[in-house]
Order: structure tokens, then C-alpha cells, then sequence
């Protein structure tokens, strides 16, 4: 199939999904950013201009550079890597709504490619779907406070994927007018500065934030340019002159720059990189973050929204390979040890000593490691939950619909993938952090289809039905459920249970009794600065 756009002509494939044996169309790699090279290196993206004669958009593109997330000893990746993939049902009707996969990563890993998000689950509710890639790490979220190095490149180069896809996803059947964007970790992250940018104001319709938000603690860099000078430093650069290190670091070859954001200590900095989002200067024009999320959730465009959390979020810290030395621990505070700044005080210990572990290490490995987790998760994801879409439910002109995902099945990919040597870890019941992932999409990488008439089949239709039917008309029910997802308000709170055949509605605020605690906690906190 040819389609004809702004740039020029571009060719796509067809396909059938993998399940039901749709015929889809698929257009693997088309630039939608000049490659971000050479002088363009720590700028703002520049459209593509186009080309002569036909694109063919067959075969997938690297990845943005980025280190190996298993050993951190390799580099992946290209810095020409500004490239989106579209894939079009080939059902003959309306224009069909779009969706925009955000994928995650921490900022500074991952990519849309179709070793982890091929779209045949997705597609078979008839929308079109579309995954890309953003700048990570240095080379996306350095930030010296100038227009050579503004800042939040990464997520400038999502705006203008956003933007061109509303420019020109006509041209493949779709509405430009109904544009769902959605991503996990990160990319909900991201997805809620979005929200609450003005730069990207009216480019999407509805949005779906999947375990991450603004306010998280390890979302945003208030001390940019500390990291900025110390990293030009550590690398040579002879000059605290922003102009002048931009320059130099322009000259370092990409994977040198990388390996140089490395990290080696086995402490909780590696959970708070130095490069991602930052509050960008007024000394620059296009600011995608002019100001702290909460004075920008004052401001922000109300638009229908799902926003959800796995029930063992915090589990997918212990996948990282530096952090199996510290499980199981024998010592509750060898873990609150493990946490940043005014937690450590004497008074928040024994407060998180009292509700976490009842005031004591348990008996059994297994208990101490599920309020472990418990732990993690709120701190580093639940906590800050309600924070995401709170600005939302008080303006009260928009749907607001939340859930708790608990499915604990075979597919569930990050579980069965971080801790397939870890048994302990398999035996605690639940969901861990992107787990949902492979219930919306098939990774070519891993292959983990649902088995024919089982659980983990049907729980992946209805997610998938549930979303889509949201990217359709804003509301995520439709009379093939067997259940109705009622939308919350700060009146009346509740949420969707997502577990199989037991999925039904909750009462009351997600996980209230935690997120009251570290209210508490916060409030002790800024006593204790007060002092």
C-alpha cells in the first residue's frame, strides 16, 4: 500500500494479527524529526522536510542510544532514531480513532520497536495504532538553561511526533480529531506533563496514564545544571561556560557521552537519573515545562482520562541486577535505609517501621518481602498517584476513571522476565509494575500469546476493549462487558479491580489508607524543616 503525505509517498506492508488473523497494514519507520545529529545534538527536534520518490517504510529502525539495562556495559542504539511506526486496520468504515503509545524506560531506556509492542491485540478493535521513539538520557534531558540546550528534548520530540501524527494520520483513515495518547512509567509520566503543558494543548483528545505521574519521585530534576556541569566536567570539558560546553560535548563521540551517565553505586541513586525532566529557564522560548507541575496543574486542560496502578508496583525495583544483594532483608532497616533525604529521620523510621512491618521484622521471607514491595511501590509510584488527576476531578467538567491491576498470569511479562530465578518473588501474588504491558500488546522479543480459551486470553481482550472503546467515544464501557467501570469524582471515589473474573468496581479511594500515611509523612516532614 502507498499513501501519500506532507513529506512525500510512503509505502507500507500488509500483515494479519496473530490471533484472529485481521489483515492489517503496517508503516515501519518514517522520520518524523530531522535526525537530532551534529549541531542538532541536545536541540529541540526539527520537522522532517521529506524526500524524493517513494519511502519504504518496511523494516524497523534503531533505537534511540541507550545502555544495556541487564549488565550497563554495552550501548544500544543510533542517534538518528526519530522514527515512528503506524499500523491500520484494513476494516472498510469511518475514520477510526488513533492511539499513541508512550512507551517507558525511565527516560532513559526502551523504545517503540516491535520486540516489545507489535500492535496485533490492540488493532483488532479496529483503531490505529502508533509507537515511536524519544531521545533518552543525556542526549534527551540535558538541560543548561539555553536554546542550544533547553531541556526536555525527549519530550519535545513526543510533541512533534503527536503533532505530525494530527497533521497527517488523514492520509491513513484516521480521525486527527480523535487522538488518545497512553504510555506506561515514564510514558504516563510523560503523558501527564503533556497534560499539564500549554505547548501541547489540544494536540490529543483523551489520555490513559498507566503506573506513573509528575509528581513521582524520580520524575523530575530540580538541580539540572549541578548534574549538567559535573557531567561536562567528569568528561573534560575545560569550561562552566553553557555555550562552550555544548560545543564540547557536540564533539564527544554518542556512546562515550552514554557510558558516561553510568552509574555503578548499589544505593537508591540509580533510581533517580541525572537526566530527565527539568523545569525549563525563561531564558528560553518553547517551554514544554515552564514551571513545578503543581503550578501547572493549576492551569491544566481538562481532558477525559484512565489512570491507573499494578497492586506490586514497587516489585520492579528488585529486577534491577544491582539491587539482589539487598534481598531478603533480616533488617527492616537496611530497606528504610535504602530511601532519600528527610525519610531517614528518626521519627518517619519508626512510623514506617510501625505500618509496613508491624513494628517488627516478620517471621518468614515472603511476608517481609510483600511489604517490601508494598513499601517501594507507594514510595517510588502510589503515593503520588492521586496527585496525577486530582486537578482534574476539582474542576469537574471530565471523566475520571481509575484502576488497580492485580492480574497475576502467565503472561504477565515483567514478573516472569526480571524474576524467573527469583522464586521468591513468583510466589508473591499480584502485578507487578508494566505488567499490563503484554496484555495490550505482543513483544516480538518474548512471544508471550495468551494460550487458546484461557484467562490470560480473555482478561487481554477486555483490557484491550476497555481502552479502546475509552480511545473511541472517552468512555471505556460497552454492552459486551460484563461489568460497567464507573468514573470517579473526589465526592464519591472508586476504581476497577482488573483481576479476571473477579474484575468489579471499588468504593472508596485506591489504596486511601497508604496514601494518607505518606500525607502524614509529609506533613511530619516539612514540621520537622519548620523546627
Amino acid at each position: 500500500m502507498i499513501i501519500n503525505i506532507e513529506q512525500g509517498a510512503v509505502q507500507g506492508q500488509y500483515h494479519k494479527t496473530r490471533l484472529a488473523n485481521k489483515p492489517f497494514v503496517s508503516f515501519l519507520g518514517i522520520p518524523f524529526a530531522k535526525p537530532p545529529v551534529g549541531e542538532l545534538r541536545f536541540r529541540p527536534p526539527v520537522k522532517h522536510p521529506g524526500w524524493t520518490g517513494v519511502y519504504k517504510a518496511l523494516s524497523k529502525k534503531k533505537i534511540c542510544p541507550q545502555l544495556d539495562v541487564s549488565a550497563m556495559k554495552k550501548i544500544f542504539g543510533d542517534e538518528d532514531c526519530l522514527y515512528l511506526n503506524i499500523f491500520v486496520p484494513q476494516e472498510i468504515n469511518e475514520k477510526k480513532p488513533i492511539m499513541i503509545f508512550v512507551h517507558g524506560g525511565g527516560f532513559n531506556f526502551d523504545s517503540g520497536s516491535l520486540n516489545f509492542y507489535s500492535p496485533d491485540y490492540l488493532i483488532e478493535e479496529n483503531v490505529i495504532l502508533v509507537t515511536f521513539n524519544y531521545r533518552l538520557n543525556v542526549l534527551g534531558f540535558l538541560n543548561l538553561d539555553i536554546e542550544d540546550c533547553p531541556g526536555n528534548m525527549g519530550l519535545k520530540d513526543q510533541l512533534l511526533a503527536f503533532k505530525w501524527v494530527k497533521e497527517n494520520i488523514a492520509a491513513f483513515g484516521g480521525d486527527a480529531n480523535n487522538i488518545t495518547v497512553f504510555g506506561v512509567s515514564a510514558g504516563s509520566v510523560s503523558i501527564h506533563y503533556h497534560i499539564l503543558s500549554p505547548l501541547s494543548k489540544g494536540v490529543f483528545q483523551r489520555a490513559i496514564m498507566q503506573s506513573g505521574c509528575a509528581f513521582n519521585p524520580w520524575v523530575m530534576n530540580l538541580k539540572h545544571k549541578n548534574s549538567a556541569l559535573k557531567f561536562a566536567a567528569d568528561l573534560g570539558c575545560p569550561s562552566d561556560d553553557p555555550h562552550e560546553i555544548v560545543q564540547y560535548l557536540r564533539r564527544i563521540p554518542v556512546n562515550d557521552l552514554v557510558m558516561a551517565t553510568k552509574i555503578e553505586s548499589i544505593n537508591q541513586e540509580f533510581l533517580f537519573y541525572q537526566f530527565i525532566p527539568t523545569i525549563e529557564s525563561d531564558q528560553v522560548s518553547e517551554r514544554l515545562i515552564p514551571a513545578h507541575p503543581e503550578e501547572l496543574s493549576k492551569t491544566a486542560t481538562s481532558i477525559p482520562l484512565i489512570s491507573g496502578v499494578t497492586d506490586l508496583e514497587g516489585m520492579i525495583l528488585f529486577g534491577d541486577h544491582r539491587m539482589g544483594k539487598l534481598i531478603p532483608f533480616r533488617k527492616v532497616e537496611e530497606f528504610i535505609d535504602f530511601f532519600k533525604g528527610d525519610v531517614k529521620s528518626d521519627e518517619v523510621k519508626k512510623r514506617i517501621r510501625s505500618f509496613y512491618f508491624n513494628g517488627h521484622d516478620f517471621k518468614t521471607d515472603i511476608e517481609n518481602l510483600k511489604s517490601i514491595c508494598t513499601l517501594a511501590g507507594d514510595f517510588f509510584f502510589t503515593k503520588d498517584f492521586h496527585k496525577g488527576f486530582v486537578h482534574l476531578l476539582e474542576k469537574g467538567n471530565t471523566p475520571v476513571y481509575n484502576y488497580e491491576f492485580k492480574i497475576d498470569g502467565e503472561i504477565n511479562l515483567c514478573k516472569r522476565n526480571y524474576f524467573s530465578k527469583k522464586p521468591n518473588f513468583l510466589k508473591l501474588k499480584g502485578a507487578c509494575h508494566a505488567d499490563e504491558l503484554s496484555y495490550l500488546f505482543l513483544g516480538h522479543l518474548f512471544a508471550l500469546m495468551p494460550k487458546p480459551n484461557s484467562r490470560e486470553l480473555s482478561m487481554s481482550r477486555t483490557i484491550c476493549k476497555l481502552w479502546t472503546n475509552f480511545a473511541k467515544t472517552g468512555n471505556p464501557n460497552s454492552s459486551d462487558l460484563k461489568f460497567k467501570w464507573d468514573c470517579s469524582s473526589l465526592g464519591n471515589p472508586k476504581y476497577l479491580s482488573i483481576d479476571g473474573d473477579d474484575t468489579h468496581m471499588v468504593e472508596g479511594e485506591l489504596n486511601g489508607a497508604r496514601v494518607k500515611f505518606w500525607k502524614d509523612i509529609a506533613e511530619l516532614v516539612k514540621l520537622n524543616q519548620k523546627l
